[in-house]
């Protein structure tokens, strides 16, 4: 167990390190093809220079050619890729689930949406061009694996948060939420139902107003300011896939 947490881990920090190149190169226009380069000086970066974590921490955060320093995003986005590849097979194997098909289906989703996060997080743009494909693997995932009750109830969960999020746009005239989480609510409803969905949401409207007080507290944004949103969509659906039952079955217990 521990020998396939580890290579999952791996795993995940090698994917994520590819999901850096995505996140740099399509915001810029650049085809995601080619050996990488430094945004600084331009240097084509050599085997070394690329190794998950490590060349990071070994080169002291900063380019081997010109010393320029290197973007924390490229850590960061390798350990949590990292560790949510990991947290997947453990969910699906702690949960009797676990195949090659399931495991790539996990695997492609966290990639997704820590592309969409990050995305948006720096540009205030979600590309939805991911979120579209990923709504139809999630699709055809279901199809093929869920029951027909079960496919419906995700399908109708679907409609049902791309329609709360779109009253919302339009609502507040796209400055309170974009287009783009429309399309992203769409993906979180297909992947996790009704009552996921709703875990998901709440979560982010309350990790959303957290860091918005955080961030006014410490003078990074004043009253009135916007924040990317998609992030805290992300974080939602992310705690709803692997603990939205224990979540809202606490949540259900306290009620009670």
């Amino acid at each position: 167990m521990i020998v396939y947490f580890i290579l999952f881990f791996i795993l995940g920090s090698a994917v994520g390190s590819f999901l850096n190149v995505v996140i740099d190169r399509t915001t810029r226009g650049e085809t995601i093809l080619g050996r990488s380069y430094c945004d600084y000086c331009k240097a084509q970066l050599g085997t070394f220079d690329l190794v998950p974590l490590l060349s990071f921490a070994v080169l002291g955060a900063k380019c081997r050619y010109c010393r320029k320093p290197l973007s924390w995003q490229y850590p960061i986005v390798e350990t949590v890729t990292a560790l949510l590849f990991s947290v997947s097979f453990w969910y699906l194997a702690a949960s009797g689930t676990f195949s090659l098909v399931s495991a790539g289906y996990f695997m492609f989703l966290v990639s997704v949406v820590v592309v969409v996060a990050v995305v948006d997080w720096k540009f205030s743009l979600i590309p939805t061009t991911f979120v579209f494909a990923a709504a139809i693997v999630a699709l055809f995932y279901n199809y093929f694996f869920l029951t027909s009750a079960l496919f419906m109830e995700n399908v109708i969960a679907a409609f049902g948060a791309a329609l709360f999020f779109l009253v919302i746009v339009v609502a507040t005239r796209g400055r309170g939420m974009g287009q783009g989480d429309v399309v992203l609510a769409f993906l979180m409803g297909i992947v996790l139902g009704m009552r996921g969905v709703v875990v998901a949401v709440f979560l982010a409207f309350f990790l959303g107003a957290v860091a918005s007080l955080a961030l006014i507290a410490i003078r990074r944004k004043r009253f009135g300011q916007t924040v990317p949103f998609a992030p805290f969509l992300v974080a939602g659906f992310l705690i709803a896939l692997f603990w939205g039952v224990p979540i809202l079955n606490w949540y259900l217990r306290i009620l009670m």
